[in-house]
């Protein structure tokens, strides 16, 4: 190859560079597709998410706030001590039930396991689904994330379908109610759970049950809990990854991938986030 060449193929590859320090989220792979991108500018974006359970989801400063109806209350018995930052629900279960009685009166019994006051009350918690975008065989689900709580915990849900293949949103489903068992035993879903910063563990779980078939490292890494992370999910040919700023947690094959296409995010009672920039990516 001539100096000239030589030359010419140096800019080259020195103006790609430059292109994506610019812009270093931008899509690389020639076969991937941005199906859909919420940067939560305005308010029509709130209409694509359905809330399921005790949480509302609401743009603030450009970011979709995500928050337990009764974090407030959490929040407080927090910084009082009363209970823990580590979402054990044996502490903060008596406040938020008493909290929930007072609403809902002889209706809470729908919030306990098999319906009756005398199981497990497990109610509190909820789920905000994407009712308009759904997932390719191959994808992508890319995120920014903010903490607003140092308690945990923070789900993203994704390859979701009813047991028999169904739309999560199919009117035969039964009705849900923000329950954990909800997803575990009345639906096949990938659930990962992130933000613990007492186990800093990321775990992946898939239903029908509650197994878990991966667990790598989670968002927060340090006391420092408040730090935003850019988290990217992706599925190809049946192999889950989870990255976090572009470096690996965990990577599982799943030889009887699931094949549901609905995805969402799930937060228990005691946590509140920040989420921008979600970008749903399809693979070829």
């Amino acid at each position: 190859m001539h100096i000239r060449q030589v030359s010419i193929w140096l800019l080259s590859l020195l103006a790609c560079s430059n292109a994506y320090a610019q812009n270093p989220k931008a899509t690389v792979n020639p076969k991937a597709t941005v199906s859909a991108t919420y940067t939560f500018d305005t308010e029509e974006e709130l209409a694509d998410w359905l809330v399921e359970g005790e949480g509302k989801a609401y743009i603030e400063n450009g970011k979709l706030i995500l928050e337990p109806l009764y974090f407030p209350l959490m929040d407080s018995l927090m910084k009082a001590k009363v209970i823990s930052e580590d979402n054990i629900m044996s502490e903060y279960n008596p406040y938020l039930y008493a909290a929930m009685k007072a609403k809902y009166g002889k209706d809470i019994g729908r919030y306990f396991l098999q319906g009756k006051e005398d199981s497990t009350f497990t109610g509190g918690h909820f789920n905000v689904w994407n009712r308009k975008i759904k997932t390719a065989g191959n994808f992508a689900i890319e995120f920014d994330f903010t903490p607003l709580s140092p308690a945990p915990l923070h789900m993203l849900l994704f390859c979701a379908s009813g047991l028999k293949g169904e739309s999560i949103f199919d009117a035969s489903l039964p009705a849900r109610y923000g329950l954990g068992e909800e997803l575990m035993y009345d639906m096949k879903t990938y659930r990962l759970s992130f933000f613990h910063k007492s186990r800093r563990k990321a775990n992946l779980r898939r239903a029908p049950g509650k197994v878990m078939v991966a667990r790598g490292a989670d968002v927060v890494t340090s006391e420092n809990w408040r730090q935003p992370s850019h988290c990217r999910v992706e599925r190809i040919d049946g192999t889950i990854r989870f990255l976090i700023n572009g470096k690996e947690s965990f990577s599982y094959k799943d030889e009887h991938p699931l094949e549901g296409n609905n995805w969402g995010f799930r937060l228990m009672a005691c946590a509140k986030g920040a989420y921008d920039n979600i970008r749903i990516i399809t693979i070829k």
